[in-house]
């Protein structure tokens, strides 16, 4: 019995799939610089938990992402890996 993968699953599974990780951490990373900066500039206090809520959730994404095994092959495609999302 083999476990359906995800789009993700299978695309990082795939040539260049090392490249879209890395590209997907990337992003991640500056979703959570961008969300922080802002909530260090101050925000309404009833916003705040839900920013906090999604920096910590792109956090975690970098973390997951970093830590998932992918094909360091080149990618078929000369121009790098899909836009990621």
């Amino acid at each position: 019995m083999t476990t359906a993968l995800t789009d993700l699953e299978a695309r990082l599974a795939a040539p260049g799939g090392a490249a879209l990780r890395d590209a997907l951490v990337a992003r991640a990373a500056g979703m959570e610089a961008a969300l922080r900066a802002r909530m260090a500039a101050g925000l309404p206090r009833r916003d705040f938990p839900a920013w906090h809520d999604i920096a910590e959730a792109a956090a975690a994404a970098q973390a997951i992402l970093a830590a998932w095994p992918a094909n360091d092959a080149p990618s078929a495609d000369p121009a790098g890996p899909e836009q990621p999302f």
